[in-house]
C-alpha cells in the first residue's frame, strides 16, 4: 500500500515504525516533486492541481507552484524516517509536532544558541515540504503549519506546529534546554496576569536607559466588580 508522507511521519511518531519511501510508494504527488523525485513539469509549474479548487485564478496557483520548495530533480532516490530514539542513521533533519508554548520554547533556545531568529516560509500546504526541504537545503532551523491532509489524514492536532532542527545543533539544543532551564527560562511557563509584575534586573535596567518609568505604581484601592 502506498502512503503520503505526512502519513509516513505520523507512523514514526506515532507508532514508532522506520518508513522507506521510493517514487512508487508516494500517494500524494507534493512530496515526490518537492524531494526532487519527480520533475517540476510545467503542468504543475502552471498551477493546475490548486485552481480553482484552493486558489483563486491561475496566474496565482502558478505563484504558489513555482515557489513551493524542492530539492533538485533525480539527485535523491528516496527518503527514510524514523523516531529519534531508535534512529539507527544519521538523519538529515529532525522534525516533531510540538504545541504552541513547546514553540516559543524551542525559539528561545535557538535564540540563546546563536542570537538568530528563525525565518521560515509558510504555507497552509504542503507541510511535509515546507517542514523538510528548506531545512536540508539551507541548514538551518524551520518552522511549518501543518496543512489539510496532515490534520484530516494523519491526525496532526489543532494546537500542533512542525518545528525542524538539523542533527549538528542537537547538542546545542540539550545545552540550551538545560541552561534556561537553571535561569528561569525554561518550562512549564507560569501564566500570570499581573500588572507592572516582577522585571528581571536586566529588563529594568535596558527599559531605565531607553527613558521609561520602571517604578512601580502605588496600591490602589481595589473595588468589588460587578457582573
Amino acid at each position: 500500500h502506498k502512503y503520503s508522507l505526512c502519513q509516513a511521519f505520523a507512523r514514526a511518531q506515532r507508532n514508532g515504525e522506520m518508513i522507506a519511501m521510493f517514487k512508487e510508494d508516494h500517494w500524494c504527488f507534493e512530496p515526490v516533486v518537492g524531494l526532487g523525485l519527480a520533475e517540476r513539469s510545467e503542468f504543475f509549474l502552471e498551477g493546475h492541481h490548486r485552481y480553482p479548487d484552493s486558489v483563486r485564478d491561475l496566474k496565482a496557483a502558478a505563484e504558489w507552484c513555482r515557489n513551493m520548495p524542492h530539492l533538485p530533480y533525480d539527485e535523491y532516490k528516496g527518503m527514510v524516517c524514523a523516531p529519534a530514539h531508535s534512529c539507527n542513521f544519521m538523519p538529515d533533519v529532525i522534525t516533531m509536532h510540538v504545541n504552541g508554548m513547546q514553540t516559543s520554547q524551542l525559539l528561545i533556545v535557538k535564540t540563546w544558541i546563536d542570537g538568530k531568529d528563525v525565518r521560515s516560509q509558510l504555507s497552509g500546504h504542503a507541510v511535509c515540504v515546507y517542514a523538510t526541504v528548506p531545512a536540508f537545503l539551507k541548514r538551518e532551523c524551520t518552522v511549518a503549519i501543518p496543512c489539510k491532509g496532515d490534520r484530516r489524514l494523519a491526525s496532526a492536532q489543532d494546537d500542533e506546529i512542525m518545528f525542524t532542527l538539523i542533527p549538528e545543533m542537537l547538542p546545542d539544543f540539550i545545552e540550551g534546554i538545560q541552561w534556561l532551564q537553571k535561569h528561569n527560562w525554561g518550562i512549564p511557563m507560569i501564566q500570570e496576569y499581573k500588572e507592572e509584575y516582577d522585571l528581571k534586573p536586566k529588563y529594568r535596567d535596558l527599559g531605565e536607559r531607553l527613558g521609561m518609568d520602571m517604578k512601580q505604581s502605588p496600591p490602589r484601592s481595589q473595588k468589588l466588580q460587578k457582573h
